[in-house]
C-alpha cells in the first residue's frame, strides 16, 4: 500500500508552521511520503526543515527555521541578529550567530554559524522556540564571531548603554572575558558612555576635542535650563560651560524617528538649535563626516568661537550635568 502523502502537517507550538524531519516522523510521515512532499510542494530552509508550501518566508519565520536547524534547545541567538531582536539596529545582520555547548560541535550553513563557548549564554527572552542571548554576551560575540566595522560596534555598544539594555558593569565583566583586539571597539564605546556621550559621533566629538588640548571643559549631554529651572533650553551633545559655547553634532542618522509623542526628532533637534541661541547661547553645528574626515577644520572654528565666548557675557542658563556620572552609575 502506498504511503500517505495528505497527512496533517504537524503544527508545533512556536515554530511558525515549520518543522523537522524528525518531528514529520514521530507525527506519522513516512521517509518516502516526506521524499514525495519535498520533490512536489514543500520547501526546505534549513537542512531537514520544512514548511508546507513553497510561498515566501518572511524574517522571522526564517529565523526560527535556523534555530530548529541549529537545534533550539541547545543553541542561543547571539550576535547581531540577538540585538535585533533586542531593539538595537546593528549596520550589518548578513550573519547568523548561535552559540551551543562544549558537547555539540561547530558547523555551518550558508549565513549561520554555530559557535561552542564553556559559557553557557542568558537568555534574555524568545522568539517563538528561538532563544536570545542577553545585550552584553549578544555584543561581545558579534564583535569576536562576525565581522563588524569597529565604529558599528562602538555604537553599538553606546546604543545598547544609552537604552538601558545592560549596565557598564555587566558589559565591563564580559568583555574582560574576551581577547581584547576583539572587542577593543566595544571597550571604546563603553569608555564614551561612562564619559557622557549617547552616540558614536558624540564619543568621537569629546576625542577630538580632549586631543586638542586648548579648550575648556568639555559636557556631554548636560541639559541647560532656564534660570529659574522649570524650562528645558536644550542638551547640546557637547557645551562649554566657561564660554557658553554649545557643539551640536547635526546627523539624521543618530537623530531620525520619532519619540513617544509622535514627534519628529530631527525637527526637534533643529527646533532645539534655535532655543539655545535664543538663550544666548553660541552654538557651532558639525557633521559627523567632519570629525572623522576632517577634525582640524571644525577645531579652527570652534576655538575662534570658544575665544569669543571666554570673552562675552554668558548665557542666563543653569547647567544639569548628564544622568551618566563619572564612574559610570546610571543616575536615578
Amino acid at each position: 500500500m502506498p504511503d500517505r502523502t495528505d497527512r496533517d502537517f504537524p503544527q508545533i507550538r512556536g515554530q511558525r508552521g515549520l518543522a523537522t524531519v524528525a518531528q514529520l516522523l514521530e507525527a506519522g510521515w513516512t521517509v518516502s511520503a516526506v521524499r514525495v512532499k519535498r520533490r512536489t510542494s514543500w520547501q526546505e530552509p534549513l537542512p531537514r526543515v520544512l514548511v508546507p508550501h513553497r510561498g515566501p518566508i518572511d524574517t522571522t519565520t526564517l529565523l526560527v527555521a535556523q534555530a530548529l536547524w541549529a537545534g533550539p534547545e541547545a543553541a542561543v541567538l547571539t550576535g547581531a541578529h540577538a540585538l535585533v531582536r533586542l531593539g538595537l539596529k546593528p549596520a550589518r545582520t548578513d550573519q547568523v550567530s548561535f552559540v551551543v555547548g562544549v558537547n555539540s560541535r561547530s558547523r555551518s550553513h550558508g549565513a549561520v554559524r554555530l559557535h561552542r563557548s564553556s559559557r553557557k549564554p542568558a537568555v534574555a527572552g524568545n522568539v517563538g522556540v528561538v532563544r536570545v542571548s542577553g545585550p552584553s554576551r549578544a555584543l561581545a560575540d558579534a564583535a569576536v564571531y562576525e565581522r563588524h566595522a569597529p565604529q558599528d560596534l562602538q555604537h553599538l555598544a553606546i546604543s545598547v548603554l544609552q537604552r538601558g539594555r545592560t549596565t557598564p558593569e555587566i558589559l565591563e565583566r564580559e568583555l574582560y572575558l574576551r581577547p581584547r583586539a576583539k572587542v577593543e571597539p566595544l571597550w571604546k564605546g563603553l569608555a564614551a558612555f561612562r564619559g557622557g556621550a549617547w552616540s558614536r559621533p558624540e564619543a568621537v566629538l569629546r576625542e577630538v576635542v580632549e586631543g586638542d588640548g586648548g579648550l575648556p571643559p568639555l559636557e556631554t549631554n548636560c541639559r541647560l535650563l532656564t534660570a529659574d529651572g522649570r524650562t528645558l533650553v536644550g542638551t547640546p551633545d557637547g557645551y562649554f560651560e566657561a564660554a557658553g559655547v554649545a557643539v551640536q553634532v547635526h546627523s539624521r542618522q543618530y537623530h531620525q524617528g520619532f519619540d513617544d509623542q509622535g514627534g519628529d526628532q530631527w525637527a526637534s533637534t533643529v527646533e532645539r538649535d534655535s532655543d539655545m541661541t535664543a538663550a544666548g547661547v553660541r552654538v557651532v553645528g558639525v557633521s559627523p563626516w567632519t570629525l572623522y574626515s576632517r577634525p582640524e577644520r571644525f577645531l579652527k572654528r570652534l576655538r575662534a568661537v570658544v575665544a569669543v565666548g571666554l570673552e562675552g557675557p554668558r548665557p542666563n542658563v543653569r547647567v544639569v550635568p548628564s544622568a551618566t556620572d563619572p564612574d559610570g552609575e546610571l543616575a536615578g
